[in-house]
This record gives C-alpha cells, structure tokens and sequence, in this order.
C-alpha cells in the first residue's frame, strides 16, 4: 500500500465529510466522489458514519484513499477499521488506548502549538493534523514548518477551495477541506483540483 505521506501529497485535499442525517452524508460523499477527490475522511460524529465508510471503502477499491474522521474512542476506532478505513484521524491527542486500538492503521492526531504537532507526529509517523488551521493561518503553519521541518503537516479548519493552493504552498502536505468543499458542485471540485495538479505546490514532506 502506498506510504500515508506520499497518499496525502498526491490527493493534495482530504475531503472532510461531516453532516447531520445520513442521507445528507451520503450525498456529501456522491459529490467529492464524482468532482474526483482522491482522499476521503468520514467523520465519527455524522449519524450513519460507519455504514457511509463501509460504502465508501467498498466502492472505491484502490483507487481512493478512504479514512475516518474524528476517532477519539477505542470503540469508534474498533468500528473504522471494521468498515475497512485505510487511515484515521483526531482533532487532538487522544488516550494511549484509542492509539492501541487503531494498531497497524496509520493514525493523524491533531494539534495547534509547535509542542502538540511535534507529539501527533510522534503517534502519526511523522504526520501530524493542524486544527483548527485558519485560527492561526499561513503565518503559524509557514512558524510550524520553520521548526519542525521533518513534520507532514496537513491543516484542517477553515479552509475554502480558493486559498487550498496558499497552505500547500506554505508547506502543507495536504488540506482537509469540510463544508466549503462539499457545497461546491463536482464539476468546480473537479475545477479546484485541476487547478491544484497544475501548480507545483506541495512541498510540505
């Protein structure tokens, strides 16, 4: 299976689907799917989630990288890797537990100060999520990259499809992308990262 940083880097944007019906999730899913989205990450807290992964993971083979999102107990990480996620990630650290639990599935814990990301990325093999990314912007992440270089950091958190291309090119390796992104129609996904494929951004790890 190709390495978690190299997957990140190649999706460029992790679709963060979160909503408040499962039907709504569904469609959520149809969207970034169909605006070709390369990575998907179906939050814990949407009602139906595991049933949403499990389709999504079904359907999507090898051709995507489908994880689980917001994974802060033992029993929601039980249930991910039951519905076949391939990655999972937190808003924040989570218990020793929760980290046993998810086993061999590469894991991204978040953070927001220079000492927690270096931490996830001590449990995320060298990755770490930054949330909530808009709170600090480009400035804290470009501060983030300059003393922990060796970290792929992927920033989530009030970030829209019009500046996805500033935080990939201040050093993310990734972007998660929620509400901003599944509002918009597949065929301006599909406009976004074209856009994105086009501009050698990326240089985060």
């Amino acid at each position: 299976m190709i390495g978690l940083v190299e997957a990140l880097r190649a999706a460029k944007i992790v679709a963060v689907l979160r909503a408040g019906s499962t039907d709504a999730l569904e469609a959520q899913l149809d969207t970034v799917r169909e605006g070709g989205i390369r990575a998907i990450e179906v939050t814990t807290t949407a009602p139906g989630w595991e049933r949403v992964l499990e389709r999504a993971v079904r359907e999507s083979g090898d051709h995507l990288f489908i994880g689980a999102g917001t994974v802060t107990t033992v029993a929601q990480a039980a249930a991910a890797r039951a519905a076949g996620a391939r990655f999972l990630v937190a808003p924040h650290r989570v218990a020793t537990a929760v980290v046993d639990a998810v086993d061999s599935l590469p894991f991204i814990p978040g953070g927001f100060t220079p000492g927690e990301i270096a931490e996830a990325a001590v449990v995320g093999g060298g990755v770490a999520k930054l949330f909530p990314a808009a709170t600090g912007g480009l400035a804290h992440l470009r501060a983030l990259r300059d003393v922990l270089p060796q970290v792929a950091i992927m920033p989530t958190g009030g970030i829209d499809p019009e500046n996805a291309g500033d935080w990939l090119r201040a050093g993310a390796v990734a972007v998660g992308l929620g509400g901003a992104l599944v509002r918009q129609s597949p065929a301006r996904i599909r406009e976004v990262l074209a856009a994105l494929d086009a501009d050698p951004v990326g240089v985060g790890l």
